[in-house]
């Protein structure tokens, strides 16, 4: 008698790993990043080829398969045993993560905004950090790179396997290029009328941006610092009072939301009860991020010349400021720094000062200038130039740079995804961080204009760029600044000078008043600055000097 079989154990049984070849798994992988992770691309592409048209359509579908074959081109040169899984896990990651920013934000990862992130320390990093951004890694970053992981991939011998891949190259070759030659007449007009779509290529473009961010930045690394102006010296007679100009440098305030400049909201009601405030309407920023726009608002160069990578290596107003015999100091509240624009000067980081209600967790609201900006004066002597870097209105926690009495506009958005809110909150949230730097620059004023100080003293207020509040699905800033919305660029910017100072200087006020109502922008407060200063250099431009033409009878 035969003993029974024993049991199937074949429903446990562990699946096994299935095997792909390389060219399989490289077109997978490949199609997924085109396909899911390239969102914001396709998103924009409709909004150009018009893809609800049949023509538009087989142009998108034309440009999927361009790109797959491209892509995955560019991922077979990789194809080497203990490199390729690990290449495809990283790329699979990168594109998901630029993928989120690019679908949540509406922002474009260029140099620039590489550069904005690699400044950015744990606060702004944990700003962006959110449930959201973890479950969209997880699934289009993670999960996929497991199945990658898991894949075994099919192997031939040595000359088998050499043939496959030159075969599988001359494929992806003629696949790209049958796709051009179908929609050669739209790939050419699309993308010569359309050039920032480029930009929006996830991953290749970020990664085209950071090699194109590090070569520049290595060429700084090894070069030697550049001079300007260095005959500067101080120029005509002085007042029996030393100059003293305190230089706001604003963060992501725009002029939509400002007051002064027609907003219908009353954002700056401290400012507006002055009569000495000169409000520049139509000033411009000469970028849409921090690490372009304040070296470049320091720089002796206009916007259209001005070079970030060169400005590493340059000196810039506050040296030739200190070269004609000005005391120069930088205070700093801002967690990403000066951006290397303060580098040769004494500078101080006002967050380590830790002041009770004001300083929270590292971070201080800006009102801590207004509180010491006399103590700092005092600890000066002679002509003094006081460059204060302020949070401003810095996002996406809005609600964080304000303390609870200036919560005016209500309900806020308390979210770090200002997406999630509605629009009336959002904008109330940053309409109360204007309202917060009203407060900080009419207090600055009182301080600089108290019996106390024995100075001829002024101030310059403007913004480093300005802010997307989900206009045409865009956040935040850092967008390219040729493509970027009115909001990133257009920024608050205003002076005040006290009556000695204008005596001293000999500027009329209701020039000055005239002179506002024209263009202004970043590339003039060089100039400006030098002149109020009694500064003369080569690199003095009377056309870039704001107050120039309202000198003298």
């Amino acid at each position: 008698m035969s003993l029974p079989d024993p049991p199937s154990s074949r429903g446990h049984a562990i699946p096994a790993r299935p095997q792909l070849g390389v060219p399989l798994l490289t077109c997978l992988v490949a199609l997924f990043i085109v396909g899911v992770d390239n969102r914001a691309l396709w998103h924009e592409l409709a909004d150009v080829s018009h893809i609800g048209q049949m023509a538009g359509l087989g142009f998108t579908l034309a440009m999927g398969a361009f790109l797959t074959a491209a892509m995955a081109l560019i991922f077979s040169v990789f194809a080497f045993r203990w490199v390729y899984k690990p290449f495809l896990v990283v790329v699979l990651l990168l594109a998901s993560v630029i993928g989120y920013f690019m679908q949540t934000y509406g922002v474009v990862i260029d140099d620039n905004m590489i550069r904005n992130t690699l400044d950015t320390d744990t606060h702004e990093a944990q700003s962006l950090a959110n449930a959201a951004l973890v479950v969209h890694i997880l699934l289009y970053g993670v999960l996929p790179s497991l199945l990658v992981v898991w894949v075994k991939i099919r192997r031939a011998v040595w000359w088998r396997q050499a043939l496959i891949r030159i075969g599988f190259g001359l494929l992806l070759a003629v696949v790209a290029g049958g796709a051009l030659a179908s929609h050669y007449k739209s790939f050419s007009l699309t993308l010569r009328e359309h050039r920032a779509l480029r930009m929006y290529i996830n991953p290749t473009y970020a990664i085209y941006a950071a090699v194109k961010l590090a070569k520049g930045e290595g060429k700084a690394i090894h070069h030697t610092l550049v001079p300007i102006a260095p005959n500067a010296h101080r120029v005509g007679a002085h007042s029996v009072h030393r100059r003293i100009l305190v230089v706001v440098v604003g963060e992501t305030t725009r002029a939509a939301n400002w007051g002064l400049s027609g907003y219908a909201r009353p954002t700056t009601p401290e400012l507006a009860a002055r009569r000495d405030i000169v409000n520049f309407a139509q000033a411009t920023s000469c970028g849409t991020s921090t690490a372009v726009s304040v070296p470049c608002m320091f720089s002796d160069k206009p916007r259209q010349a001005f070079d970030t990578d060169r400005a590493g290596y340059t000196e810039n107003l506050l040296d030739v400021l200190q070269r004609a015999g000005i005391t120069v100091r930088w205070e700093e509240n801002q967690p990403g720094g000066c951006k290397g624009v303060c580098a040769r000067v004494p500078t101080t980081h006002v967050n380590v000062l830790n002041v009770a209600g004001i300083c929270d967790n590292g971070q201080c609201r800006d009102e801590i200038f207004r509180d010491d900006l006399k103590q700092r004066i005092a600890n000066t002597s002679g002509d003094t130039v006081i460059v204060l870097h302020t949070m401003g209105s810095h996002g996406p926690d809005y609600t964080d740079r304000y303390p609870p009495a200036f919560r005016v506009f209500t309900p806020v958005c308390d979210s770090n995804r200002p997406q999630d809110c509605s629009r009336q909150a959002l904008i109330n949230s940053y309409d109360n961080t204007v309202r917060y730097t009203d407060h900080m620059l009419a207090g600055l004023i009182d301080a600089l204009s108290a019996p106390g100080i024995q100075a001829d003293t002024g101030l310059i207020y403007l913004s480093d760029h300005g802010e997307s509040l989900g206009e045409n699905g865009i956040y935040l800033h850092g967008f390219p600044y040729l493509l970027a919305p009115e909001e990133q660029t257009r920024i608050p910017m205003i002076m005040w000078l006290s009556p000695g100072l204008r005596a001293d200087t000999g500027i009329r006020a209701g020039c000055l008043v005239n002179r506002a109502q024209q263009p202004a922008s970043q590339d003039d407060l060089f100039a400006s600055v030098l002149g109020l200063m009694g500064v003369d250099a080569e690199d003095y431009d009377p056309r870039r000097d704001i107050t120039a033409g309202c000198r003298g009878a």
